[in-house]
C-alpha cells in the first residue's frame, strides 16, 4: 500500500516509522508539503491506501481539499500532529480498527 503525507517539509523520521509499521503495510509514501500553491488543485494518487495529514504543517485550503478527495474514494485518513509520537499513536488506533 502507499500512504500520503500531507504537511511539513522534512518527514525522513515519519516516512520510516510508516514503513516500520507492519499491521498497515505501507511500502511507499508520497510527500506533499503544501508549500507550492498548486498543491491545493493536486489529485491524490490512484494507488494511495492511506492518507496522514499533520495538522500543525498544513493550510486549510489543502486540508479541504484532501478531506474532500478522500471522502470521494473513501480513504481512510489519519490526523496528526508533526511528531513521531503523535502519528504513532494515531497509526496503532488506525492499525487496530483495520483488525476489527
Amino acid at each position: 500500500m502507499k500512504a500520503l503525507i500531507v504537511g511539513a517539509d522534512k518527514v525522513r523520521a515519519l516516512r520510516n516509522e510508516l514503513e516500520q509499521f507492519p499491521s498497515i503495510g505501507v511500502q511507499r509514501t508520497e510527500h506533499w508539503s503544501g508549500r507550492h500553491v498548486g498543491d491545493v488543485r493536486r489529485q491524490i494518487p490512484s494507488d494511495t491506501g492511506v492518507v496522514i495529514v499533520l495538522c500543525d504543517r498544513v493550510n486549510h485550503d489543502l486540508l479541504f481539499s484532501v478531506r474532500r478527495q478522500a471522502a470521494s474514494r473513501g480513504l481512510p485518513v489519519v490526523y496528526c500532529r508533526h511528531s513521531v509520537i503523535d502519528m504513532r499513536d494515531k497509526l496503532g488506533r488506525f492499525a487496530a480498527a483495520l483488525v476489527h
